[in-house]
């Protein structure tokens, strides 16, 4: 939810009071696209809607009125105007995307799910089309509510107080835009509230927060102040601040007044500024320190150049009195979109707010624990009660994980953004699902009450669900494992689906849809695996090739690396296999006598696509030399076969056969041995079919040994057979 970006970036200003009056829009327009441009949305979208009245009930107008009721929070009204941006005719991918964000925000799942993925369909061009599955990320993050208990904590105002930080045991540190009464009262152009500033407030025995009161010292100022950290002893604190150092804005080229970070010590009579971060650039935003427990990074949020987009997480070491480099947390944190408010726990746990990973809308709380090398790895959404449809973020929890505070601007509150306490009742354990939908391919239609069994590997089943009416089906799953997905329904031929929960944490869902055929015909079907890898291969070409009329059907695999066609009957056809960088495979198949049923062709072959590495030495399995000869028996030249069958379906590929003998004996003799030997591979090659300039032979002798075995050192028998080896490599790949 772009609302809580007003503390990342804001062009503030004072409100003027007058208001133009025309007669006509245009003039509004324009003077509203000059506050949009400096990012003042409360006064532009006020002049939008004066214009909208007036009729300017446009393109452009739509558009910037449903991005500043975005911006600002209110996304009844964001999904009321982009209803209207997106029934334009020239309406770009971006605007569904939107419509669907706001929909999510307003907590209604399935009509989000609907625009996100035709968005998702329009941006997806020639590749497959993924599904959002926002319904199924719903169910899944409303599981075990009763984990945490939530309540609003007493010192929550009407105006925004948000972002607590713990300053000691009982204490903590708080922003707010309640009114104090001043010279002259200050309001962001942004959202039109009194400027943040920092407050202090005590932690009652309950978890409540009361007392709250200016925090003590010369930190706050006429602009914004906060979120800040605290040391663990509460002698400093970093805390985020326009760029307003010593009496001096600082502006970007642009005339914005970008936020910065600033450390202030604590004195008799409070908190004093002392220095800025060493990182603070008026061209970008560096803002939401968190200090480790350690003291020894820092944390922050930043748009600066070369991120992951959006606004991302930085960390900072400190390297004896100053801090390094900042160092991107990376694609497992980070995401296209928006990062911020960090927070370590004393476990060194980093919790995140993010409206990139999978959510309930607008901000969601997330966690991620830290791996064997000590660097942060997935992020797993702390689901309901923590977040909800609106913006939750600026999570903190206490050393004992059971008690903390977050922020929310959820329905229900005092109002906009409060801070609400909460408890820990039971340990967070994040939950992995398999959805999707079984289809009737006759009918082109979801297909309820049907049938889902869930198998491992080895065809236990593991769960058995039944489709609801809108055909759908959900089981629970583990990381880093490999599940078939079975459908039955009468009339039907089974329907199959694999699945693979590699790298599962990212996605949390793994989508599969199942497709049923009728059960007449022939079909042939497989899935396609990677060679000595866990997943599943998409976006392979599929080609079957009729061997009689040469008629070629063409597929692309799915995510499971899934394909199906129908054949004829009493047919010969050919099966080709394709994807850049692996070496393309032919297998056969056959209808001859055949009326119906299924074809699976997996088991005719491993359908396993082996990637194309140059140069990587592909030992030869089965072939075996006679004493000082270069005669290949049977079983060599059955794995030649298949050789020269990868080489004939891989047009483009050069070959090296090497052959290598251990370090004993007459060297010179060894190397001219497997010199012949390598040659007597080549010549059974080129008998197959495969051309001379594709085919180099080379035999090594002792010249690349595998292992410590040199010219006179006493090893065993199986030391020695580890050098006596036969392989080919790839040497170079033409188009």
């Amino acid at each position: 939810m772009l609302k809580r970006f007003h503390i990342l970036l804001f062009a503030w200003m004072l409100v003027p009071t007058g208001m133009l009056a025309q007669a006509n829009a245009d003039p509004y327009v324009r003077e509203a696209d000059r506050y949009y441009q400096q990012m003042a949305y409360a006064r532009a979208v006020q002049l939008y809607r004066t214009a909208a009245e007036l009729g300017a009930v446009n393109e452009h107008v739509t558009k910037r009125l449903a991005d500043c009721s975005m911006r600002l929070g209110d996304t009844q009204e964001a999904e009321r105007w982009y209803s209207v941006v997106v029934k334009f005719l020239n309406r770009e991918p971006e605007d569904l995307y939107n419509y669907a964000e706001a929909l999510k925000s307003n907590g209604r799942y399935e009509e989000a799910e609907q625009w996100m993925d035709r968005y998702l369909e329009v941006v997806s061009g020639d590749g497959p089309v993924q599904r959002s599955n926002l319904t199924g990320y719903a169910r899944k993050f409303n599981l075990d509510k009763d984990r945490f208990s939530v309540r609003p904590v007493s010192c929550n105002t009407p105006y925004s107080d948000m972002a607590a930080t713990w300053l000691g045991k009982d204490r903590v540190i708080f922003s707010s835009s309640r009114h104090e009464t001043r010279t002259i009262e200050r309001r962001a152009a942004w959202n039109n509230q009194p400027f943040l500033d920092l407050y202090e407030a005590e932690v009652t025995p309950t978890g409540d927060l009361i007392n709250p009161r200016l925090l003590e010292g010369s930190v706050n100022t006429k602009w914004h102040e906060g979120p800040a950290t605290a040391s663990n002893s509460g002698d400093v604190i970093w805390f985020t601040r326009n760029n307003y150092y010593k009496g001096r804005t600082r502006r970007s080229q642009k005339g914005i007044n970008r936020l910065a970070i600033f450390k202030a010590d604590r004195r008799s009579g409070g908190y004093v500024e002392s220095e800025q971060f060493l990182f603070n650039n008026s061209e970008v935003s560096i803002a939401h320190p968190a200090l480790s427990p350690s003291g020894r990074k820092l944390y922050f949020v930043s748009d600066m150049p070369g991120g992951l987009g959006g606004t991302d997480i930085y960390v900072c070491e400190d390297q004896g009195g100053q801090w390094g480099e900042p160092v991107n947390l990376g694609p497992a944190i980070n995401t296209p979109h928006d990062e911020a408010y960090p927070f370590i726990g004393a476990d060194g746990t980093l919790y995140f707010a993010s409206n990139g990973h999978p959510g309930l809308g607008g901000f969601d709380i997330f966690m991620a624990t830290r791996g064997t090398e000590g660097a942060v790895i997935g992020a797993m959404n702390l689901g309901a009660p923590i977040n909800s449809p609106k913006d939750d973020f600026a999570f903190i929890i206490d050393p004992l994980n059971q008690r903390g505070f977050f922020t929310s601007n959820r329905p229900g509150g005092a109002g906009d953004d409060d801070i609400y306490a909460f408890e820990m009742r039971a340990p967070l354990e994040e939950r992995y699902l398999c959805s999707g939908m079984v289809i009737d391919d006759e009918h082109e239609m979801p297909a309820p009450d049907v049938e889902v069994l869930l198998m491992d590997e080895n065809g236990k089943v593991m769960e058995r669900a039944t489709t609801d009416s809108k055909g759908e089906f959900t089981f629970p799953v583990k990381k880093s494992s490999t599940y078939k997905l079975v459908a039955r329904m009468k009339g039907r031929y089974d329907g199959e689906q694999f699945v693979n929960t590699e790298g599962i944490e990212r996605r949390q869902i793994i989508t599969r849809d199942i497709h049923l055929v009728p059960d007449a015909g022939i079909w042939l079907r497989g899935f396609l695996r990677e060679k000595d890898g866990p997943g599943f291969i998409e976006g392979a070409k599929v080609s079957v090739v009729n061997l009689s009329t040469f008629h070629t059907d063409a597929r692309t695999t799915g995510e499971g690396g899934d394909f199906a066609f129908r054949l004829q009957g009493n047919e010969e056809f050919e099966v080709l296999i394709e994807k850049p960088g692996y070496f393309s495979m032919s297998v056969p198949a056959s209808t001859i006598g055949m009326r119906q049923g299924i074809i699976d062709l997996g088991t005719a072959r491993d359908l396993e696509l082996e990637p194309i590495e140059q140069g990587r030495a592909i030992a030869f399995k089965h072939i075996r030399w006679a004493h000082e000869g270069a005669q290949l028996d049977p079983q060599a030249k059955a794995e030649l076969d298949l050789l020269a069958e990868r080489l004939s379906v891989n047009p483009g590929i050069t070959i090296e056969v090497a052959v290598h003998s251990d370090a004993r004996g007459d060297q010179k003799k060894q190397t001219e041995l497997t010199q012949q030997r390598a040659e007597a591979i080549a010549a059974y090659l080129r008998g197959k079919g495969v051309p001379k300039d594709r085919v180099r032979a080379k035999g090594y002798g002792a010249t690349r040994l595998m292992n410590h075995c040199a010219p006179g050192v006493q090893c065993s028998e199986e030391e020695h057979a580890v050098n006596r080896r036969s392989e080919y490599a790839v040497v170079s790949v033409q188009p």
